[in-house]
């Protein structure tokens, strides 16, 4: 096809690595390659250095260091929450794309200045998020409307950790949040992309460790959203401390339900009967490739870039709102445009 023979064509990217020793970075790295030239890698942690001359790559302890000696066209940002604005800050303010991980911000504040800065840079500055290149989340979106009108959804997102949180998750500098911030992330900008409207939410914040109490790092979250003018109502349960590690999300509607969790989604009809199921064959990785691959591919394009800011700030004013009034029980989180 010509298209694919043009795609061929171009150079590929040349990728800086940004937090790459880490868990989440070291996972990137194999399946970055397949798609761009890492050009080098920044991290201060011990363990970089070897890894950077095993991968075979230019090795700087700090971000300006790079910025000086290496060029690249965009940088893939995997690095504590709380360190995030000022990497994409300066990465913006040189011209570059950025493939983050989540969040894209900690507060809506935050969120909206970083999308000034891409904005003013005309760079994308694109989350990680997997769920949303899953054949399962894909199908539940494609088929919601199926079910008639959604009534009813849980969510429930779990961990067994049989310790208190360790590491950088466990300092309120380096993490802005517990599991809300965290595992929760990935919920909220699911449900983002099923109902778009702001949620009216009831919270309830839950330590089961005195360190993380201490720290402000709650451990489990519950979650009660009403969307009024759907007439839908929903909850989010997440935690780090259950029996078993666990993700299911269910959405009832006037005509059937759909049921996701990781690996296969159902469709359902009224009393339960299996209309419908997902079930593919590809892995975890599979998903992190389209995911990047996908990503690469739209770095210039502005349409994209646009609809991807709008969805992550409607996701980071949402979890920004509920912390912010956890104190007082509830909040209603009114839809604003950026």
């Amino acid at each position: 096809m010509p298209g694919d023979r043009l795609k061929d064509l171009r150079p590929r990217p040349r990728v800086l690595m940004i937090g790459f020793a880490g868990h989440q970075g070291k996972e990137y790295l194999p399946i970055m390659r397949e798609s761009a030239d890492i050009v080098g890698g920044v991290d201060s942690a011990p363990p970089a250095l070897p890894l950077a001359g095993e991968w075979g790559f230019p090795y700087y302890e700090n971000l300006d260091d790079a910025l000086k000696s290496v060029d690249f066209d965009a940088a893939v940002v995997t690095v504590p929450h709380g360190e995030h604005f000022p990497v994409c800050a300066s990465l913006l303010a040189h011209g570059r794309h950025v493939i983050k991980e989540k969040p894209f911000a900690v507060t809506e504040p935050e969120a909206r200045h970083l999308i000034r800065l891409a904005q003013q840079a005309d760079r994308s500055v694109f989350t990680l998020l997997q769920r949303n290149f899953d054949p399962v989340f894909r199908f539940a979106r494609e088929n919601l409307a199926r079910i008639g009108e959604p009534y009813w959804f849980s969510y429930d997102y779990h961990f067994n950790l049989a310790r208190p949180t360790t590491g950088w998750r466990a300092s309120w500098e380096q993490a802005r949040g517990g599991v809300l911030l965290d595992m929760g992330y990935h919920l909220v900008d699911v449900l983002s992309g099923m109902f778009p409207e702001a949620p009216r939410v009831h919270s309830a914040f839950v330590h089961q460790y005195r360190e993380t109490r201490d720290r402000g790092l709650e451990d489990l979250v519950g979650l009660m959203c009403s969307y009024p003018s759907r007439g839908l109502e929903g909850s989010l349960l997440i935690s780090r401390h259950s029996l078993a590690k666990a993700e299911h999300l269910c959405v009832l509607g006037s005509e059937g339900a759909l049921n996701v969790a990781p690996g296969a989604a159902t469709l359902h009809a009224v009393g339960g009967a299996q209309l419908e199921r997902c079930a593919p064959e590809g892995s975890r990785t599979d998903i992190t490739r389209s995911m990047i691959a996908h990503y690469l591919e739209r770095l210039e394009d502005r349409d994209y870039r646009r609809d991807h800011l709008l969805r992550q700030l409607a996701t980071v004013r949402t979890i920004d709102g509920i912390y912010r009034d956890r104190s007082g029980g509830s909040s209603e989180l009114a839809h604003r445009c950026a």
